[in-house]
């Protein structure tokens, strides 16, 4: 099944990594992937949120003091299991 997403890319692993937890820490589905080339030449790791849950994503990142330096809609297959 294919659908909608928001991807976040980050321009530090460290941020990124950051961002993982702090989506974690508010509940905030996501999956963990390799940056796309889309987003430009970035840290090598982004966010993937269902695009109905990139709200909460965005606040939660904003919440935790994070910046995502490209973001994008893309349609995906749908993961086995979602990062939690």
């Amino acid at each position: 099944m294919i659908e909608r997403y928001a991807v976040y890319g980050f321009e530090t692993t460290h941020d990124a990594l950051s961002a993982e937890r702090a989506l974690a820490k508010a509940g905030v589905p996501f999956t963990t992937i390799p940056t796309p080339k889309s987003l430009g030449e970035l840290c090598g790791i982004a966010l993937r949120v269902p695009i109905a849950v990139a709200p909460d994503a965005e606040g939660a990142l904003e919440a935790a003091g994070l910046a995502w330096k490209a973001r994008a809609e893309i349609d995906d297959r749908t993961p086995s299991g979602l990062s939690r």
